[in-house]
């Protein structure tokens, strides 16, 4: 399928490939030691429980992990999304009515349960400049005010930037999502000087081949990654929803604009309005006439004057 159509290649394309990549115990431990900054050498220990858009991985009930006990989430995200926080609220409990079951719980015990500390990631490379990482909270989408104290629950993200040149410490303890970042930034690059996706795609497979990023990978499943990238997608629905997400923070800047503007000719006016009331009381007008004149209360009047 030749594709001459820039603008209709997946925008998922990274988020498919990433999942790919670390769909397999050994790629996932290495993944694994990067984020919690550990050393765990024996595969067999990650437990996956695959789920819509996210992967569960935990660590079997052993006594190392009856201390350092993780249940990590890790999404995959290609463009910035501040509802993370939400999205991982609500796979965590997914997640844990899945361990609960699993392991036969009993939460209407009198012993309290011992259960595993979430710990949600995502892993961001879209286009967009962000730090190395950012911590996204669940209370900053609730309404009113104070909600931090009046909030029976908090939930946090970590969105951890992995384009190149970021995040370098963790990119480095796990080869693969360097290898996986470099290959992003060789497609992306190839697309951006205009070459068709399917061209882009080609040169990037070859090219990373040779340099031997992502090589085995690549070499053993060339046409599963390729068709990956080709995937199609609504990318109208997706315009829209951008078009209407940039027209509502339009509205909101130009409230806010409208509102400084406001603010600034208020006080010039009551500037002015000031001056004009010391000037009419120096030319020896009661507070009535003055109020009167100026189209004001006369209460105004005296709290200009001091009176």
């Amino acid at each position: 399928m030749c594709m001459q159509d820039n603008t209709n290649y997946n925008r998922n394309y990274k988020d498919s490939l990433f999942r790919f990549i670390f769909n397999n115990k050994e790629a996932a431990l290495s993944l694994y030691n990067a984020v919690n900054d550990s050393d765990y050498q024996d595969a067999d220990a990650i437990e996956f429980y695959t789920m819509s858009d996210f992967l569960y991985m935990g660590m079997k009930n052993d006594l190392s992990f009856l201390i350092d006990w993780n249940l990590n989430i890790f999404e995959h995200q290609s463009t910035y999304n501040p509802n993370m926080p939400l999205r991982g609220f609500i796979y965590t409990g997914s997640a844990f009515k899945k361990y609960i079951e699993k392991n036969h719980l009993d939460m209407y015990a009198s012993k309290q349960l011992t259960i595993p500390v979430p710990r949600y990631y995502v892993f961001y490379n879209g286009l967009r400049k962000s730090e190395d990482e950012i911590i996204l909270r669940l209370t900053d989408s609730m309404a009113g005010t104070d909600v931090v104290g009046k909030s029976s629950a908090e939930f946090t993200a970590h969105m951890v930037n992995i384009n190149a040149g970021h995040s370098t410490k963790m990119i480095k303890r796990c080869p693969l999502l360097h290898q996986y970042s470099l290959f992003v930034a060789v497609l992306r690059e190839n697309i951006a000087e205009g070459l068709p996706l399917n061209d882009a795609i080609e040169s990037t497979v070859t090219d990373c081949i040779n340099q031997g990023v992502l090589a085995e990978l690549l070499r053993a499943h060339r046409a599963e990654v390729t068709n990956m990238l080709f995937k199609e997608y609504d990318s109208a629905a997706h315009i829209a929803s951008e078009k209407e997400i940039s027209y509502e923070e339009g509205v909101q800047k130009g409230r806010l604009i409208e509102q400084e503007m406001t603010q600034r000719e208020k006080k010039r006016a009551d500037k002015l309005l000031n001056a004009l009331v010391l000037a009419y009381h120096d030319q020896g007008k009661s507070i009535e006439e003055i109020a009167a004149l100026c189209e004001v209360a006369k209460s105004d009047v005296e709290n200009m004057l001091g009176k």
